[in-house]
């Protein structure tokens, strides 16, 4: 069997080829511009150098570069190489820092064993984790224009940015874009009439409550406002509707991503085991399979594996009679963010994620603390699904028997108490007044006055 060892830049590849004594075999260099196929070469290259090259282990500090992926899918075994780990080898070794020296000392760690298997997920989990990684930048470039907008209208006109308040989505709403796209300045606004700015409405797709939503949005801007010169709104103006295209860009691109992303996850054959879980939508439920993979026991091996690896177990220092528990920041920050969000959600979905947090709380834990906790738990609990392919139950999860007395419940508060009901009841027995006034009242729906004030559903 041989080892090799492979030291990457952007314009070439050096490899160092040994035998299980640490003899070199051979040294070469494929240069990207020159070779069009640098795995072709690469086994040109490994073709003489032994009867059983085929079986040869390349070891490669980054095993993501498009060299190493291709490799891999050839058929050809790649470990990866901690870099850090070969600095100190290096160190030790007393090498000098060069290609080629790097290479042969990648080459000896691999023989040596210093490295990682590279365990890969199946194709249609790689094309997930692609698509994830590509909706989460879209989405941020979707927060960053939000946010670009927001400060260019505090500049010049405050009162657009409270118009749509953010409930329905603030600025990024389809409707506070097309009003702002046709008057982007408080002069062009208050020139706006109730007919424009309903046909703008209708327009951006609503349909209901158009023309009081129109007469609403008139009132706002023929309010008296602090106004610029003519030329330098102008300019604001003209900014803003810049801005303008590119929030109407990134919301277009974040949603088209959006649904690319829920078709690959509902394709793969894991969907039903990570949708079981409660409170885990769409996409929650793509980036946490995107980030573990379809292969967590040849990937990770245990569950605790996984829980590090996810940074959702703090890492123990120990000196003398002194030990205290850290962060661990060696982890996977997208895998830890999604399940701090995974976490938060279960708290209102599930009975027993409810019941282990407020377990924690009471136990002194800070909030962030006992969402970890809870998180690691979630984790845990959804590598034991993967592996046997069974799915989520909220119950063994979280050990308590459902049909028992004291069993954990997710308390269900109604929306309006027997005072708010009465005084409710009192309002619609006046005359003149609506279902619909009330329920504004009180901001409620209307089908919750027709549900629990008058006991009938809306017809």
């Amino acid at each position: 069997m041989l080892v090799a060892g492979c030291d990457w830049s952007d314009r070439w590849l050096d490899f160092t080829v040994i035998d299980r004594s640490g003899t070199v075999l051979g040294e070469t260099r494929i240069v990207y511009a020159e070779s069009p196929d640098p795995i072709a070469c690469y086994r040109e290259f490994l073709a003489p150098l032994g009867r059983r090259w085929r079986a040869t282990v390349t070891g490669i500090e980054d095993v993501n570069i498009l060299f190493a992926r291709a490799l891999a899918a050839s058929g050809m075994e790649v470990v990866h190489v901690d870099p850090t780990r070969a600095s100190r080898h290096r160190v030790a070794r007393g090498m000098s820092k060069t290609d080629r020296a790097d290479a042969r000392l990648i080459a000896l760690m691999t023989l040596e064993g210093a490295y990682r298997p590279l365990v890969a997920s199946s194709p249609e989990a790689q094309a997930l984790r692609i698509v994830a990684h590509a909706h989460r930048t879209a989405v941020t470039n979707r927060a960053e224009a939000l946010h670009r907008l927001r400060a260019a209208l505090m500049r010049i006109w405050p009162a657009a940015v409270s118009a749509w308040p953010a409930n329905v989505g603030g600025l990024r709403n389809p409707q506070a874009r097309a009003v702002l796209a046709a008057a982007p300045s408080p002069r062009a606004a208050a020139r706006l009439d109730r007919t424009s700015l309903a046909a703008l409405l209708a327009t951006a797709g609503r349909k209901r409550t158009v023309r009081d939503e129109a007469e609403r949005l008139r009132m706002i801007f023929a309010r008296p406002v602090m106004l610029l010169d003519r030329h330098v709104e102008a300019a604001e103006a003209l900014r803003i509707g810049h801005l303008l295209a590119v929030l109407d860009h990134a919301v277009r691109r974040a949603d088209d991503l959006q649904r690319d992303l829920e078709q690959h996850y509902t394709a793969h054959p894991f969907h039903p085991l990570v949708n079981a879980v409660p409170g885990v939508g769409a996409v929650l439920g793509a980036y946490l399979l995107a980030e573990i993979g379809d292969r967590p026991l040849q990937r990770f091996g245990s569950g605790r594996s996984l829980a590090a690896y996810a940074g959702v177990a703090p890492v123990t220092w120990a000196s003398g009679q002194t030990e205290r528990a850290a962060f661990r920041r060696a982890s996977s920050k997208y895998l830890r963010s999604t399940l701090h969000t995974v976490a938060f959600s279960m708290v209102s979905h599930s009975p027993g994620a409810q019941a282990y947090y407020s377990t924690r709380r009471s136990a002194g834990d800070a909030h962030t603390t006992a969402l970890r906790k809870l998180a690691r738990k979630i984790v845990l609990c959804l590598y034991h699904c993967m592996v046997s392919h069974r799915p989520f139950e909220d119950a063994i999860a979280f050990g308590y028997d459902p049909a028992a007395d004291g069993a954990p419940s997710l308390p269900r508060r109604a929306p309006l108490d027997g005072e708010q009901i009465a005084h409710a009841r009192d309002m619609l027995a006046a005359p003149g007044t609506t279902v619909t006034a009330v329920a504004s009242a009180f901001g409620v729906s209307t089908q919750t006055i027709y549900r629990h004030v008058l006991g009938r559903p809306r017809a």
